[in-house]
């Protein structure tokens, strides 16, 4: 399954604003590829912001997903060209898909964080399936998400997230590849310095506050853009637009088979469970010089 388009895929999909919020156009290319397509129960977990969804829209829904472009959508029934009907449309530039490791309600479910820090969870059909959703989502959004907006200049210093453009990049894979791990080695250095600077024991609580915002968005920007970076470098590496065969790769299946790739410590894992966070208290003189130790911001594929 290659990621080159196919003729029958360029056609229409109707209704493209994201159900997250009505008044949002979701940015679409009628001639974009279709990587991936199936059926997947999905539960809504967060809205914007990370903020928790109530109760009575948690419920599980059935729908035959297609992954178009840098867009899911979620159809009412099987895809037919030129004849569909899309019931919701997820853009997934800037996301993060991985293993919902925590959740053990059911089998095979993986969570998908959006730009605007909406969670979803979503069950496919095997392990197998669930695997190929996270890779084919995340190397997606690798190969296409453009980089981020400069940072807004106001009178305000109370932190907020970089605006994420929706629009597709149009880089080259190498240029892709250099400005994420350029974006990497940002975030690197900002998660250094405020782990270098927490707040005095006696501070004020929206110090503190404003200090676990920021923890929160850089730990988690780190594990994005690492995955990014990862999987280009794999691609790269192995030189195919074949998805099947990247996939392959990837799990180490053809270890062994004339692929230069072997699974190690620096290649990606597809299940991206996310290791947890050990808070550990700590006095004032120890948080003062702590620093924590950032594993070597050059890897290469063995």
């Amino acid at each position: 399954k290659s990621i080159m388009p196919k003729g029958e895929e360029s056609a229409n999909m109707t209704r493209v604003t994201d159900k997250g919020s009505p008044f949002l156009e979701v940015p679409q290319d009628n001639k974009a590829p279709t990587y991936k397509q199936g059926f997947l129960s999905r539960k809504v977990h967060a809205d914007i912001d990370g903020k928790k969804t109530p109760w009575g829209k948690r419920s599980w829904k059935t729908f035959y997903a297609v992954l178009k472009g840098t867009v899911i959508y979620l159809l009412k029934d099987e895809y037919r060209p030129n004849k569909q009907s899309s019931e919701e449309a997820i853009s997934i530039h800037h996301s993060l898909a991985t293993k919902a490791a925590e959740y053990n309600k059911r089998p095979h479910v993986f969570r998908l964080k959006t730009a605007d820090w909406r969670i979803f969870l979503f069950q496919a059909q095997s392990a197998d399936q669930m695997n190929s959703w996270i890779a084919r989502i995340n190397l997606v959004t690798a190969m296409f998400s453009s980089p981020p907006f400069p940072a807004a200049v106001g009178s305000k210093r109370k932190f907020s997230r970089p605006i994420l453009p929706s629009a597709t990049s149009k880089q080259s894979q190498e240029d892709q590849l250099e400005s994420h791990d350029s974006m990497l080695q940002t975030i690197l250095d900002d998660l250094d310095d405020l782990q270098m600077n927490f707040p005095e024991k006696k501070g004020k609580a929206k110090e503190f506050e404003e200090y676990k915002l920021k923890q929160e968005y850089f730990e988690y920007e780190k594990c994005r853009i690492e995955t990014y970076v990862n999987l280009l470098k794999v691609k790269l590496n192995e030189g195919t637009d074949d998805l099947d065969m990247l996939e392959a790769h990837l799990y180490g299946i053809i270890e062994g088979e004339g692929s230069n790739l072997k699974k190690s410590h620096s290649s990606p894992s597809l299940n991206l469970e996310q290791a947890p966070v050990v808070k550990v208290k700590r006095n004032v003189s120890e948080r003062r010089t702590y620093r924590k130790i950032i594993p070597s911001r050059h890897r290469k594929l063995v």
